[in-house]
């Protein structure tokens, strides 16, 4: 290594006698900028000793962006350490010509089930996005440019539209991304002319790499190649980051040649191809090889800043086209696999991409469409038989039968939200409150993908109906399920109340409900329970059962609200749960009453305390806390 350097600092040493003046250097000569890679290591100082000032060195590839004498470009060509020198050419935003994409690309399916892009980070190297925008959330950004007065904010409206297409908000304005809940970063490679150089996009593509990024998207183009960029686009693509970029709008009404541009043009790039609304390659759209997909590029609406609106309607939103459009619904829908499968590699997200898209044109891959239209849904077939056995009193029961040995499970959708995933039984059961669903099925494979959803199956039950519960909190089922077994009533006045402390002469019907005791008010053991007591019934059964003893007085005390301690207690002679020892709380000791049956229940899943590892035995018991502790022992799939 040490003889190499004394080589390669020698030969500049013979450059640099054959060479002017600096200062007859400097004053005559024209200057350019370029970008330099270096085979192995980057030498800023042969440079500067050619004249050359240096602007940045990249971290990721070999190579560093400068302004040097014209008449020093052949010596630094010489320098045995210089794999390749290229002058700094403009890059620019495609022509764009002045949103229907989300259905053709079905990604709203994708949304119904939950999957949003939600914890994939992609980069948008472009004129920046508008921070502002109340239908754009941006994580981050950075911008390259030399002069940055407005950090990675939009002042073209390129960019902002581009977001918009892949992570518009689902909030009821405005328009609807592909992965609305995808993270995106502002990486400002372009100026608010929509121009930038190869510098300013491998300093993006650096900073993409660096902060971890999933997905790159590139919705610009350039007509001629550039080894430096390739070289940093298959670095990103070796890191495990998705690249897609903008197959290009040089594309001729035949759809004849190899048009497609750079860096959509490169292996590691995905090259999006532009169709419109009846599924046909729109007239500029680049065509060749290099074509990997299509997607929506003609009459996009989507998100601009209010400066750059200039539709005659000034709200933020307006038309584009164009490939640029197109590679967005391709990095949203990346986004959206991503999510669903976060182990799969790059590589195999791509070739889901390929497997997954609707072939158009020509038969198979083709240079127009590629492998076709991209697709957020798997083309798999449902493969599973639902049947739908019987719906009353909150419970709504399916027999489900796999057709294929190929499948592993299903997943379970109600009213479009996944409820439940990966099953394998063959009957499912849902406890839901009054009203009318659609339950819908897929089938999950054995390699992890999923099938198109199920015909919907429309089911309404006309009970139980609780003003102050709904099927979004997340104890409803349990009650339900209690509700169905005649084990809950609720009160008059259509209330369940489930943050109520409940009574020991509540807790004993609950149980007693629940293990068919006799009910009939009558006289009991205890002197404050009399026969009137609406409890007395079952209290008396209880205490037969030896489920409950009272207090050294010969008090119940009925009214009083029972404890965690208690209720264990309680629940682990109804159900006669087994002895545990190996589970502990740091605030149960054998000094605690009832520690051997706290020990019980949280040895049958009952209750795993709390984070803190507290059971808290003193801590008087909810409704909802009960109605789960029963559940939970009457039914292992609330466990």
């Amino acid at each position: 290594m040490k003889k190499w350097c004394l080589v390669f600092f020698s030969a500049v040493l013979v450059m640099m006698s054959f060479l002017p003046a600096a200062s007859t250097f400097a004053s005559e000569t024209k200057r350019i900028n370029v970008i330099i890679l270096f085979k192995k290591h980057v030498d800023e100082k042969a440079v500067e000793q050619l004249q050359g000032k240096v602007y940045q060195r990249f971290d990721v590839i070999p190579a560093l962006s400068a302004n040097v004498p014209l008449a020093s470009m052949d010596l630094l060509r010489q320098l045995p350490g210089v794999e390749y020198i290229q002058q700094d050419e403009t890059v620019t935003i495609d022509g764009q010509v002045v949103g229907w994409g989300i259905t053709k690309t079905k990604a709203t399916g994708m949304h119904v089930r939950g999957v949003t892009g939600k914890g994939v980070k992609i980069a948008i190297l472009d004129t920046g996005i508008d921070t502002n925008h109340p239908d754009l959330h941006v994580s981050g950004g950075a911008c390259m440019l030399s002069y940055c007065p407005n950090a990675y904010n939009d002042d073209n409206g390129h960019g902002t539209h581009v977001a918009g297409i892949i992570a518009a908000k689902n909030n009821h304005i405005g328009v609807l991304g592909v992965a609305p809940e995808a993270s995106i970063y502002a990486v400002k490679v372009l100026d608010r002319f929509g121009e930038g150089t190869i510098s300013t996009v491998l300093a993006g593509i650096e900073w993409a790499i660096q902060n971890h990024m999933d997905i790159i998207n590139l919705s610009f183009a350039a007509s001629e190649g550039s080894p430096v960029l390739k070289e940093a686009i298959d670095k990103a693509y070796q890191k495990g980051i998705l690249v897609v970029a903008a197959a290009g709008n040089n594309g001729n009404e035949k759809g004849t040649g190899d048009t497609v541009e750079y860096p959509a043009k490169y292996d590691s790039a995905i090259a999006v191809a532009a169709i419109n609304n009846q599924n046909v390659r729109v007239a500029y759209s680049a065509t060749g090889p290099a074509v990997e997909v299509a997607a929506p590029g003609e009459n996009i609406y989507s998100t601009v800043p209010v400066a750059c609106d200039l539709d005659g309607n000034p709200d933020g939103y307006t038309w584009m086209a164009g490939t640029s459009m197109a590679a967005p619904f391709v990095s949203g829908i990346l986004a959206l696999y991503k999510q669903q499968y976060p182990n799969k590699t790059n590589v195999e997200l791509r070739q889901m991409l390929r497997a997954n898209a609707m072939d158009l044109g020509t038969p198979g891959k083709d240079d127009w469409y590629g492998y076709g239209l991209v697709q957020a849904e798997q083309n798999k077939p449902l493969q599973l038989k639902v049947k739908l056995q019987s719906n009353a009193a909150g419970v709504v029961n399916f027999s489900v039968t796999p057709l294929a040995d190929s499948i592993q499970g299903y997943n379970v959708y109600r009213d479009g939200k996944q409820i439940k995933k990966l099953q394998s039984s063959s009957s499912f059961t849902d406890y839901v409150l009054k009203g009318t669903y659609r339950y819908q099925f897929s089938s999950v494979y054995s390699d992890g993908t999923e099938s198109a959803l199920s015909n919907p199956i429309t089911v309404t039950l006309s009970e139980p109906d609780y003003k102050d519960l709904t099927n979004g909190i997340w104890y409803t089922p349990h009650i339900v399920y209690l509700f169905s077994k005649g084990i809950v009533t609720g009160y008059n006045n259509g209330t369940i109340k489930p943050n109520d402390f409940v009574t020991r002469a509540e807790a004993v019907t609950m149980l007693g409900r629940a293990l068919h005791l006799d009910s009939t008010k009558r006289s009991t053991v205890f002197k404050d329970v009399g026969s009137a007591n609406s409890a007395s019934g079952y209290i008396q059964s209880a205490y037969e059962r030896g489920l409950v003893n009272g207090f050294p007085d010969g008090t119940f005390r009925p009214q009083q609200p029972i404890t965690r301690a208690e209720t264990a207690m309680l629940l682990a002679k109804a159900y006669q749960l087994p002895s545990a020892s190996s589970i502990t709380f740091k605030d149960v000791t054998d000094k605690v009453t009832g520690h051997a049956e706290i020990y019980k229940m949280a040895a049958a899943n009952i209750t795993k305390g709390y984070p803190d590892g507290t059971f808290r035995p003193y801590q008087l018991v909810k409704r909802l806390e009960l109605f789960v502790f029963i559940a939970r022992a009457e039914n292992d799939i609330f466990k």
